[in-house]
């Protein structure tokens, strides 16, 4: 079995994917990050526009680590930016650059297996990239039990495959750096693989509910940036003819005569409608034309906690009414995501912003917000199954599992860890308020010691969040 495909960056710029799936493609891999452990610029469209047309899809990441921390953080940022989006391609290390090389293979086998650990506890699968030389004389045979990707091409490439080169080891061949295709202006790498991770269906996607969550999710997040208009034209132009007139085109789409209101919950209508066709979106919001906050706390029940593709409907506690809608996204401990229109990027609840925003939340500092459940299971026609709720975040579980947190650490845990400390009362030195920054600094650290030792004797004072103090903090 061979299966071909490329591997995309910035690179390539403009890619036309419809063109780029018509001439027929098995797979794509893209690069997440660049140096800097900053995202590549192109890498949400070419996500977005893969996902769309049905091309499986996978992730590299070339690192510039030489410790352990740093190659942490490096898989720390893969897992935020794909913020538990699904792949059907592993997640790659592209090993190959020199100064790594210095460190020797002991040093390397240590710097891919903390990648590693980190990537596949977030849930997905995990390769390493490199060429013929780094396989044979720097990876330990240690490694060598993981998924490989081999990059060998002659010096007179030409975007052909070289039979004569093709590697006896590995998974996949990048056998070309320098092929032209039908959708990309310059040139582009081509590989072939010889395994075919979309039978995988474990990380294929998921139940069916997964999958209807996801591709609302996703076609949310493609509106991100949207303006509303000044006027009723350029509607379908993120950013043209931009005002505060509240003319938008998921009016336009839903009830065109309304064009002009207040559109947080046509927005949440539209993405549903989009996602789904008009009849199962009218199942599954249980009213139409769009989301009217107080209709939703008829129609559903109300949870207290969030889970990824809720409906939030946001409380003003002055007004005493649900004003203002989202849609969740990912859940972290207290902190809730969302994708919101008729919003703004503030921090707090904006109930009749310009535009569509990603926007994030601490669920315990919004009394009175609640969470409605779509039943996603009547997607695929099965009104008799009940969704899958595993996402849950009742009674403590979270959606990944913190890792230990010390001084220096950084990442996720680190945040949720700040974010308990700061809602329970404690500070760092001087009373000072912990900054939300991910890292583990002194005041984190001594922030964390005071609520260890708050617990008089439970826990031991040490300022390590490691298994027991995560489960004391999630207990209470």
């Amino acid at each position: 079995m061979e299966i071909k495909g490329i591997d995309v960056s910035a690179w390539q710029e403009n890619i036309n994917w419809d063109t780029v799936a018509d001439y027929g493609m098995g797979f794509a891999i893209l690069r997440i990050t660049e140096n800097g452990n900053v995202t590549d610029k192109y890498f949400e469209k070419n996500y977005t526009e893969c996902q769309r047309r049905n091309i499986p899809t996978g992730v590299y990441k070339y690192s510039y680590a030489m410790t352990v921390s740093e190659i942490e953080s490096e898989a720390r940022k893969v897992v935020s930016v794909l913020a538990g989006r699904k792949l059907q391609y592993p997640v790659w290390l592209d090993l190959e650059w020199n100064n790594q090389r210095t460190l020797g293979s002991e040093s390397i086998h240590k710097l891919a297996e903390a990648f590693e650990k980190i990537v596949t506890a977030a849930g997905y699968q995990f390769g390493i990239y490199c060429n013929v030389d780094w396989y044979m004389n720097v990876i330990c045979s240690h490694l060598k039990k993981y998924d490989f990707w081999i990059a060998r091409y002659p010096a007179s490439d030409n975007g052909t495959l070289q039979e004569r080169l093709r590697p006896d080891f590995g998974i996949g061949w990048q056998y070309s750096s320098k092929a032209k295709i039908p959708g990309i202006s310059g040139t582009v790498d081509r590989n072939v693989f010889y395994k075919d991770y979309t039978e995988n269906k474990e990380q294929e996607g998921g139940t069916d509910v997964d999958k209807a969550i996801e591709k609302v999710i996703l076609i949310a997040k493609n509106e991100e940036g949207y303006l509303e208009k000044k006027s009723n034209s350029q509607l379908d132009s993120k950013t043209a003819n931009a005002g505060s007139a509240n003319f938008t085109k998921y009016w336009r789409d839903v009830l065109p005569e309304w064009n002009g209101s207040y559109w947080c919950a046509v927005f949440i209508a539209w993405c549903f409608m989009k996602a789904f066709g008009l009849e199962t979106a009218k199942k599954l919001l249980k009213h139409w034309p769009y989301v009217y906050c107080p209709d939703m706390s008829r129609y559903f029940k109300l949870n207290a906690n969030p889970k990824v593709g809720d409906i939030v409907i946001f409380w003003n506690s002055k007004k005493k009414e649900f004003v203002h809608t989202g849609l969740v996204t990912a859940v972290i401990g207290d902190r809730f995501y969302t994708i919101e229109g008729n919003t703004s990027g503030a921090s707090n609840v904006i109930a009749n912003g310009g535009g569509v925003c990603a926007k994030s939340y601490l669920n315990s500092q919004l009394p009175g917000t609640k969470f409605c459940t779509p039943d996603y299971s009547i997607v695929n026609g099965d009104a008799d199954k009940k969704p899958d709720n595993s996402n849950t975040t009742t009674g403590g579980n979270y959606m990944f599992e913190p890792e230990t947190v010390q001084l220096g650490s950084t990442g996720t845990s680190v945040l949720l860890l700040q974010e308990i400390l700061v809602a329970r009362g404690f500070k760092g030195r001087n009373s000072k308020v912990l900054d939300l920054d991910r890292e583990a600094g002194d005041n984190t650290i001594y922030a964390l010691k005071a609520y260890q030792k708050s617990r008089n004797g439970a826990l031991e004072v040490d300022g390590v969040c490691g298994p027991a103090t995560w489960k004391d903090l999630i207990a209470i």
